[in-house]
């Protein structure tokens, strides 16, 4: 079976999954053609617990959506995931590199807003 190596890391109360308590970073072996989904079950991170994810610095999934779970990773890719209690400071949003899943995953469910 061939594998590729996963360079993750899991923010905030994820952490805890790799072993952390408010950062934890871990190369994980996977198998070749793995998503982002063999990724969080590796970790045994639930779903409804994922903000922000991003995959070599593109935004791949927002809090409330799970647009990435059929991401495929590739040998060497750099995955972040953060908490539901991390937010995004607004003022990066505007210009941020999107994977075309969740920018098409946004045009179905429209735009994301913050409440105030």
């Amino acid at each position: 079976m061939n594998s590729i190596q996963v360079n993750t890391s899991l923010y905030g109360p994820l952490a805890q999954y790799a072993g952390g308590k408010y950062i934890a970073q871990k190369s994980v072996e996977l198998k070749d053609n793995a998503s982002i989904r063999d990724l969080m079950d590796y970790f045994g991170i639930p779903y409804d617990q994922k903000s922000y994810l991003f995959i070599n610095a593109v935004l791949c999934d927002m809090p409330g959506l799970l647009a990435s779970l059929d991401e495929p990773l590739k040998d060497g890719d750099r995955v972040g995931i953060f908490s539901l209690q991390h937010m995004w400071p607004y003022q990066y949003r505007d210009g941020i590199r999107m994977s075309e899943t969740l920018t098409e995953t946004l045009r179905e469910h429209g735009t994301m807003h913050n409440v105030y």
